[in-house]
């Protein structure tokens, strides 16, 4: 064996640390913005016959129950490969910074939905804590843990932080805050919270199985 390569730590598909970052800045983008434009829209439609009379225009972040699988799986493989702290917060970087015009733009210059420029600010921020959280659960989990719970219980924390933060922002950011009603991202918990973690958690799982073979 190359006595250059003795301890150097294993990488995704021989990639620098700062390419996969990027790769998966932008699949995490793909994620978000494919959900955004079809769950969020056809779930209000869904919802009608439940109690919601007439037009149901969608259910904001409904996606995020919908997606949870997804968005384990592309922020914890990164940690997985990298085993850097910062690396689940790196993985927002893009979704904050495409964030911050998308937000500005559709939520509070045309539909005006946010009380005021730190909405914008504030959904960003979230994001980034979502990575944080995700970085702080797999470096602080127990040692004694297999790498494989390890990827488990950092995709369930990705799982909490992002029902966290979604709720967070439906109840602080906006000029109408959420009511409880069948068409709505917390009426719909009851279920969408454990599908999520069990999402969550198997695709910290996936990453998990992924990063072995790569």
């Amino acid at each position: 064996m190359n006595t250059s390569q003795i301890g150097r730590p294993k990488s995704l598909w021989n990639l620098r640390p700062w390419q996969i970052i990027l790769i998966f800045n932008v699949l995490l983008c793909c994620v978000y913005g494919f959900g955004s434009f079809t769950f969020d829209f056809f779930a209000g439609a869904a919802t009608a016959g439940f109690g919601v009379w007439g037009e149901v225009g969608g259910v904001g972040m409904y996606f995020t129950y919908v997606m949870a699988y997804f968005i384990a799986l592309v922020v914890v493989l990164p940690i997985l490969s990298i085993k850097r702290f910062w690396v689940g917060m790196a993985v927002y970087a893009l979704y904050a910074l495409i964030g911050l015009y998308t937000e500005y733009y559709f939520e509070l210059v045309v539909e005006q939905n946010l009380i005021g420029f730190w909405g914008v600010v504030g959904w960003c921020v979230l994001g980034l804590a979502t990575g944080l959280c995700a970085d702080l659960a797999y470096r602080f989990l127990p040692s004694r843990l297999s790498e494989k719970w390890r990827a488990i219980l950092t995709g369930l924390t990705i799982g909490v932080a992002t029902f966290a933060a979604v709720t967070i922002a439906i109840s602080f950011f906006y000029v109408e805050k959420e009511l409880i009603y069948s068409a709505n991202y917390l009426s719909v918990a009851y279920y969408g919270v454990p599908f999520m973690l069990a999402s969550s958690g198997f695709g910290g799982y996936t990453a998990y199985a992924i990063s072995r073979r790569v």
